[in-house]
């Protein structure tokens, strides 16, 4: 007898029910085989556990506002005083008018909020936003238990979360918390649902959140057009389309809601405008390697060769108030801006490739899992400099002038950011090393390809940490269950050449 090979995709993904008798199957343990309808005391102690960070940083740092602050709070000052402005009141009020530029979802949250409590709004959507996150963890710990994931890795891949930049976005006066929440939920529904055999009731709860999830950021629809695999994974047999339907049917309502909305008081058909910004940051890196994507004789081009390419991204907002100035609208600069981005794709496709290449920063390979980092992070976006056990270099200084506490913080940062490194290669390599023949790998790979929409919609874009926030439980969770495979798969390995080695075993 041959000791047989190690293959990843050998070791099924539980929970399974055995066959017969009471064990489980290979490679899982009698626990993975039946938590995923028990461990409720362990769901209600990982929603209060994964609020603990946020707490702590909102206590010590109070909240923190953001450039894009300012531009919520005169939403909703508008959502509340009465009708919106219409018209040439819009148009000219501004090269980034409000109410065309932002979604209404967040400012009508706050606008909410404001009207219940006008002396502690605040507190109160802060209140939100950790209870929203608290919610993520619960259903991510809840999908940890339905993959078989065992009690204690279910709780770590559910609490991995909470010590990243979710603690720092509950605390923000920013859409970042509502949105992950409102994102990271649909789509665990549908990975139970799916892990469940199917259920069109999860399916239209999940386009739901989606739908509120499109008032509050507009990019949700291209997003969404790589959930409709999970959506019809979800549904179960013989209801695919219509688990499709159900998802991006409240999607294209909603969209269609804000582009109706914004034609009656502008004119315009758009979701936002903030294309203006956006598609002339995309084109940055191109820009600053000499790439002539400006050479036209027109107003737009003549007015960002003399702003944005001497200055960058501070030449931005001077491109947008020279075109307004001009006469030109926010729709219509936008609209300039998307034809300059399309025309530099069809131009220089080779050097918006190269700025794609560039626009993925290292630190997102640790980003399912960096404590220190966090905290570091914290300070700074507070308005302080990131303190020095933040910074390598400072790190590696100190601990050469003998710091004890300098070498501790070293090792911790190290082994954070290399246990995030593991879960974040383990999630990314989820089709290759979980089989077809696996029950769950339908559904893990519609969450794959979940989390893939992010890099494929924000790349060619801009890329920022926060932007993936709602797939980083959806990491977590695909990272653990293949991390989790491979070790119970060494371990079967193991025990058939030791039996092979010692037949009496």
């Amino acid at each position: 007898m041959n000791a047989a090979k190690f293959r990843p995709s050998d070791v099924p993904i539980g929970p399974y029910r055995p066959a017969t008798g009471s064990e489980a199957p290979s490679g899982m343990t009698a626990e993975g085989a039946t938590s995923g309808s028990g461990r409720w005391p362990d769901t209600f102690a990982v929603a209060a556990a994964s609020s603990l960070l946020a707490v702590l940083a909102v206590t010590t740092f109070g909240v923190v506002a953001t450039p894009d602050t300012p531009a919520y709070l005169h939403y909703a000052e508008l959502l509340r005083g009465g009708p919106l402005p219409s018209g040439e009141d819009l148009l000219r009020s501004g090269f980034q008018p409000t109410a065309l530029f932002r979604t209404p979802g967040y400012p009508g949250l706050i606008a909410a909020v404001q009207y219940l409590d006008p002396s502690h709004w605040m507190a109160i959507l802060i209140t939100i936003q950790i209870a929203a996150q608290a919610a993520v963890a619960a259903a991510a710990h809840r999908a940890g238990l339905a993959l078989g994931l065992g009690r204690r890795l279910a709780l770590a891949a559910a609490l991995m979360p909470a010590t990243g930049f979710a603690a720092i976005a509950q605390i923000m006066v920013l859409t970042d918390a509502v949105y992950a929440a409102l994102l990271t939920l649909a789509l665990l529904m549908m990975l139970r649902a799916g892990l469940a055999g199917g259920g069109i009731l999860p399916v239209l709860a999940a386009g739901l959140l989606l739908a509120a999830a499109t008032t509050v950021r507009e990019v949700t629809p291209f997003l969404a057009l790589l959930f409709l695999p999970g959506a019809a994974v979800a549904a179960g047999p013989r209801r695919r389309l219509v688990g499709m339907g159900l998802l991006a049917g409240p999607i294209v309502l909603a969209t269609g809601w804000i582009m109706l909305s914004h034609h009656a008081r502008s004119g315009h058909a758009v979701l936002s405008t903030t294309r203006q910004i956006v598609m002339v940051q995309a084109l940055l890196p191109a820009l600053k390697r000499g790439v002539p994507i400006y050479h036209g004789d027109d107003l737009y081009d003549r007015t960002a060769r003399e702003t944005v390419v001497p200055l960058g991204y501070e030449g931005i907002d001077i491109l947008n108030s020279r075109l307004f100035e001009a006469g030109l609208s926010s729709p219509e600069i936008a609209a300039l801006a998307s034809a300059r981005y399309m025309r530099a794709w069809r131009e220089y496709p080779l050097q918006m490739m190269r700025s794609i290449m560039t626009r993925f920063p290292a630190r997102m390979l640790w980003i399912a899992f960096a404590p220190v980092d966090t905290v570091a992070d914290l300070h700074r976006y507070s308005g302080s400099a990131r303190p020095w056990f933040g910074r390598e270099a400072e790190l590696l200084r100190r601990l050469g002038q003998g710091s004890v506490l300098a070498g501790f913080l070293l090792l911790a940062l190290v082994l954070g950011r290399m246990v995030g490194v593991a879960v974040t290669i383990a999630a990314l390599a989820a089709p290759l090393l979980i089989s077809p023949r696996d029950a769950r790998y339908w559904p893990l790979l519609t969450i794959w390809l979940a989390s893939g929409a992010f890099l494929a919609v924000y790349l060619p874009v801009h890329l920022e940490t926060r932007y993936l926030l709602p797939i980083i439980p959806l990491l977590c969770l695909l990272g653990c269950a293949v991390l989790h495979k491979i070790w119970h798969g060494m371990r079967r390995n193991q025990k058939v050449a030791d039996s092979v080695a010692d037949p009496g075993v």
